[in-house]
């Protein structure tokens, strides 16, 4: 029996060795524990062997809970870690598995003086062999229900990969649940009496089918070369790293799963919204119905300025049985502002550009026969809207190219102010009311772009006998507020649809570019406008615009 011993301990330390050379791979450091605790085992029942007084014999067998203690705790570390499940190998919970083996070993180590462990312990003859035999007390099956708990958990990760698709994660777990298999039932039969051991544990001898199972994992079918540690993580971080928000609904519509994007779409937080039903948390997604149906269904929250696509995937068991369903959200908001754009730009060009060049055509052909000097103003004039038209394209240009860049910070005093300078020599019969050299703050250089729009569109479109601009500015919390007001006659309503509904419709659309870059450049710039506009009061432009930094 003792050369099977020293033979357990040389595969053990042999299997260690290899482990140790894998460390830091996912269960190297609790598979090397696992076998130190076999080797301690194995080595004391060695000198429980060769002890020849009761009392050595007692002592060796209480030294050896160290080593029977750390086996089911590592065991279950190390298949926690190989199959990748490592949220449950924290500190706090080794230390949670830890407490009643610690207890164990304390009680080992103290057993004279108490029964807790053992009621009894005598030298018998069997077969001319002196051996120690001690009749359990009740500790001794705690610890013993505890191991073999421990010891089936541990399994339970290893046996979902008997039916993997890879072929050495097979391999691997069918050696390690053999590994596992032949000490446990060995020491089952034991505690069975079924085993004509002679009053000697045998469970160590078993450690040499186990130290074999387990170099069998390291070598021949690579365990820590290729193990499925990975796999769950992957998933875990897909599914919180992919770009459309993902809700898990279960059969009654309670969200039992979503990940940052889906909380960031419904407004809410997971500790607010797991558990409940999808028609507490948003209403307007419930209200969409099944998301399988053709065509495009659009989610918008409510206060919120993005769209999302909703795609909907049902969940099925192993018996095809619905079990729940994935709720999927795409931001498509920028794709829709983009289509709104376009078709800014093409009803722009389609529209305003072929007006502009029939009548250049037309009274050219004229001036070709008359001398007409209305006609040559009429040609000029909208000559001078198409120039206009052209630098409005290269300004909206520019504001896609930088949409898509780190943009400069700038100052918005110095911005207004150059802006009030070019827009007061083009039109001096306006007056512009404004108080320079308020508190400053630094904002995003596309409101310069912005503000310039905004102000020649209030001095070109006022016909007021005595024209004024005005433009306030003021703080709001994270925001600086820019109004600036006219007494002109306002702004006609299809020239606000792009402001009032985000997009124009071929009843209701501007004539030109100036709102489009307005809105345009603010979204894109992170802030807000709205148009108050009358015949009678003037129009009112209210930007909102981000405070990047106070200066």
């Amino acid at each position: 029996m003792k050369m099977v011993l020293v033979a357990t301990i040389a595969v053990g330390v042999t299997g260690g060795l290899l482990a140790w050379k894998e460390r830091p791979e996912p269960g190297a450091d609790p598979l090397i524990l696992l076998l130190a605790g076999q080797c301690w085992w194995s080595a004391t029942l060695i000198f429980r062997i060769d002890a020849a007084t009761l009392s050595s014999k007692v002592f060796w067998v209480d030294v050896s809970w160290i080593g029977v203690a750390i086996i089911p705790i590592a065991w279950l570390l190390f298949s926690l870690e190989y199959a990748g499940y490592t949220e449950y190998t924290a500190r706090k919970h080794i230390l949670l598995y830890s407490i009643v083996p610690a207890i164990t070993v304390f009680l080992g180590l103290t057993s004279h003086s108490h029964q807790l462990l053992y009621t009894n312990s005598v030298i018998i003859q069997e077969h001319g062999i002196a051996t120690l035999n001690r009749t359990p007390g009740v500790w001794f099956w705690i610890i013993a229900g505890y191991t073999y708990l421990l010891g089936l958990l541990g399994a339970l990760p290893l046996l979902k990969l008997v039916t993997s698709q890879v072929d050495p994660f097979r391999g691997q777990s069918l050696a390690l649940l053999l590994g596992l298999l032949a000490p446990w039932v060995t020491n089952v039969l034991f505690l069975m009496g079924s085993l004509p051991s002679a009053g000697v544990d045998p469970t160590p001898i078993a450690f040499a089918v186990s130290g074999l199972a387990y170099l069998g994992a390291l070598t021949r079918f690579q365990l820590f070369g290729a193990n499925p540690t990975p796999i769950r993580h992957a998933r875990n971080s897909l599914f919180q790293q992919m770009q459309q928000g993902a809700l898990v609904l279960d059969t009654h519509d309670h969200i039992v799963d979503m990940n940052d994007q889906a909380t960031t779409a419904l407004q809410t937080r997971p500790n607010e919204a797991l558990g409940r039903p999808l028609e507490q948390i948003s209403p307007d997604l419930s209200a969409l119905g099944s998301a399988t149906q053709a065509g495009q269904t659009i989610y918008r929250p409510n206060g919120v300025s993005q769209s999302y696509d909703v795609s909907e995937s049902l969940v099925t068991d192993i018996h095809d049985r619905t079990i729940g369903r994935v709720i999927t959200l795409h931001d498509v908001s920028n794709l829709l502002r983009d289509q709104q754009r376009l078709e800014v730009l093409h009803r722009v060009f389609r529209h305003n550009i072929r007006t502009n060049v029939q009548v250049i055509l037309g009274n050219a052909a004229y001036l070709a026969t008359h001398n007409s000097e209305s006609k040559a103003a009429t040609l000029q004039e909208h000559a001078v809207e198409i120039n206009e038209l052209g630098e409005k394209v290269r300004s909206v240009i520019d504001i896609f190219e930088q949409s898509r860049e780190e943009r400069d910070t700038l100052s918005l005093n110095s911005i207004l102010d150059e802006c009030l300078d070019s827009t007061s020599e083009a039109y001096p019969e306006v007056t512009f009311e404004y108080a320079s050299g308020q508190a400053d703050f630094a904002v995003d250089c596309l409101f310069d772009v912005v503000c310039l729009n905004i102000i020649q569109n209030a001095a070109q479109h006022n016909t007021s006998p005595d024209p004024v601009v005005s433009i306030e500015v003021e703080r709001d919390g994270e925001y600086v507020q820019v109004t600036v007001q006219d007494n002109g006659p306002g702004i006609d309503s299809n020239e606000l649809a792009l402001v009032e509904h985000g997009s124009e419709t071929p009843l209701k659309h501007g004539s030109g570019f100036g709102l489009a870059l307005v809105v345009w450049g603010t979204d894109i710039a992170g802030g807000t406008v709205d148009i108050e506009s009358s015949e009678t009061t003037g129009t009112t432009v209210i930007l909102r615009i981000p405070i990047l930094s106070s200066k």
